[in-house]
């Protein structure tokens, strides 16, 4: 019958040998306090010096409404999902760079490296909205990218737009054709009938009845002129058709968004804590432990 004893012994000394690591540990942080918080003091100094020679960077930031195609149902002239995506790749990143005046290679200055690292957009959910970001070395400049931006995008909108636009106001322009030719042909059918009902002889019944007629159709093709001149004037109104346009103002706050101060000093207390532990362990290495 096998003897379970020898592992139960072995549990408990491995219990006693973490408990015993564990004590030691904080003996030497006890004992080698004033090394640790030396650590602590110039880690955190440390933080404190990296980050004022970290260079501010403010933060623009705006919202976009993607505009409406004159077109039944409304449409969007572009997804959210997609136009944020737009803000991703290269062509608009070049586009907004040429306008704000900086060069296209990023290796060339940071100006421009920080417009392609951080310029981003976010599509709303459920909305036609996009929240536009991007950062800079001065408040000015950020503010003038990302307006850089957001132009190049409602750019592309409006060339998009434009040709539905004039064919939505061509429409409207035969529309008009329409109804004042139908109009004048109604009133000349009218005429006609009323001369013919005045005359002493009358005239035949079958170009009565012909004129007549003629003239129902014209009020009939009146009718159906003005339900399309509605149908396209309330395409045209600005509730169903209008441009991408900035409906939050861009907005970068005067204090610099990075680097936190705050960050860089936590950061710095916790590794200094930390290389002061190692620092202590370290020089209490060889350091006779005491049965307890």
């Amino acid at each position: 019958m096998p003897n379970n004893f020898p592992s139960n012994n072995n549990s408990s000394q491995i219990e006693d040998a973490e408990l015993i690591d564990f004590a030691a540990i904080w003996i030497s942080i006890k004992r080698r306090w004033v090394s640790i918080l030396i650590c602590v003091v110039v880690a955190t100094a440390a933080a404190g010096g990296l980050w004022s020679m970290t260079p501010a960077q403010w933060k623009a930031s705006a919202t976009l409404q993607i505009g409406q195609l004159p077109v039944i149902p409304t449409t969007l002239i572009e997804s959210t999902a997609q136009a944020a995506e737009r803000f991703n790749q290269r062509q608009l990143q070049d586009q907004a760079l040429v306008s704000a005046g900086l060069p296209l290679d990023e290796s060339t200055d940071n100006r421009t490296r920080l417009l392609r690292k951080t310029l981003k957009a976010t599509p709303g959910k459920n909305t036609n909205f996009v929240d536009v970001t991007v950062a800079a070395f001065s408040q000015e400049n950020a503010k003038s990218y990302l307006n850089a931006a957001i132009l190049a995008l409602i750019k592309t909108h409006d060339e998009r737009l434009a040709p539905l636009m004039k064919n939505l106001d061509d429409r409207l322009a035969v529309n008009s054709r329409q109804m004042t030719e139908a109009a004048a042909e109604k009133i000349r059918l009218e005429a006609v009938l009323k001369s013919a009902a005045a005359s002493a002889n009358g005239i035949k019944f079958e170009p009565n009845v012909l004129a007549s007629n003629l003239a129902s159709k014209q009020e009939d093709l009146i009718r159906g002129l003005t339900v399309e001149r509605a149908a396209l004037i309330d395409l045209h109104t600005k509730t169903n058709t209008f441009p991408t346009m900035v409906v939050d103002a861009i907005y970068a706050s005067a204090a610099p968004a990075s680097p936190k101060l705050s960050i860089f000093l936590a950061i710095g207390l916790i590794l200094g804590a930390l290389a002061g532990v190692v620092l202590a362990l370290f020089l209490d290495r060889n350091r006779t432990k005491t049965p307890r």
